[in-house]
């Protein structure tokens, strides 16, 4: 080091010092506050209709959102599969951040609360949704099944069940409701919200697939528009394989049927995370049918799968 510097040297620490200071001083100067998540909410909840979504943005705020705003953002709406049947939401946002499910819609208004900006979106082309499959999973709506071979088993309908379970490591979490398969624990048909790939909960049926058997859940007499719309996923521990990096199971493929005609069929691997599907129901449109849902997969272990869909 160069003589001059030398002298100067033990002003470094000190002025590295001043530096974080004066950054933290920024940083907690762009943090919104308690008063501005509360001015937010009371501004959402005098403006806002039946059927408006709320939200925040960017995603890693949504566990403030949901904390703040607990009483506007029921589970099916924290837990949605997309936003397409919304036609507004109000969306809660930090430095103009914007959310993926949001493109392409338009603002209408937005103001400011500190730090948090609420912004009101108008979705350009919502969906009219005539049936949700997950709303329906409960007798006389809809009946699984679990078939092995020639053997056809009926899974029997429970209510008010001890709810245990999820956490980290815990696996999904039933709810109190369910269709039970078998003896086996997880073999059962029931809503759950299972954590996709990008850390989002998601609301969907679980429909886990049994070695050389089908799971299949019928709902009866839905109503049926141009398409089937929905998704599917493997919980994220389930997908993302053991620390190794080995696949813990195989492919899951779902396959749907109108009445007895197939309508399509996809396949879910390893890494695809939530997956959209669509299939054409136009041949039906405007007519009540069964619908089933059918799960297979010849590697099943950990297979922590779920789907869901609505008619539109």
């Amino acid at each position: 080091m160069p003589r001059g510097l030398r002298a100067w040297w033990f002003l470094l620490f000190p002025a590295v010092a001043v530096v974080e200071l004066l950054a933290q001083g920024v940083i907690q100067a762009r943090v919104p506050t308690e008063a501005h998540w509360r001015a937010a909410h009371d501004h959402i909840a005098r403006s806002r209709r039946d059927g408006d979504l709320v939200a925040s943005a960017p995603l890693w705020t949504d566990p403030l959102a949901r904390m703040y705003f607990r009483d506007l953002i029921a589970l099916r709406d924290a837990a949605r599969p997309d936003a397409t049947r919304y036609p507004r939401a109000w969306v809660a946002t930090l430095r103009g951040a914007e959310h993926p499910d949001f493109n392409g819609w338009r603002e209408q208004s937005a103001k400011s609360f500190g730090r948090v900006t609420v912004r009101l979106l108008l979705n350009p082309s919502p969906a009219r949704v005539l049936y949700d499959f997950t709303e329906h999973l409960r007798p006389p709506d809809a009946q699984p099944v679990r078939i092995d071979g020639e053997t056809r088993r009926e899974c029997a309908f429970q209510s008010g069940l001890f709810v245990a379970g999820g956490g980290l490591g815990g696996g999904m979490l039933p709810g109190p409701e369910r269709f039970s398969c078998s003896n086996e624990g997880w073999n059962y048909v029931g809503v759950t919200v299972v954590e996709d790939m990008t850390h989002r909960g998601r609301r969907c049926i679980w429909s886990h697939p049994v070695q050389g058997a089908t799971m299949v859940t019928t709902f009866r007499n839905v109503p049926i528009g141009a398409r089937i719309h929905g998704h599917h996923a493997l919980a994220y521990e389930a997908e993302r394989g053991d620390d190794l990096g080995n696949d813990l199971g195989g492919p899951v493929v779902l396959r749907v049927r109108v009445g007895d005609q197939v309508v399509g069929a996809d396949t879910h691997r390893d890494g695809e995370g939530w997956k959209l599907y669509e299939f054409d129901t136009t041949a039906f449109q405007g007519s009540a049918r069964d619908v089933s849902f059918e799960v297979t997969s010849e590697r099943a272990g950990m297979r922590h799968y779920c789907f869901e869909g609505d008619t539109r």
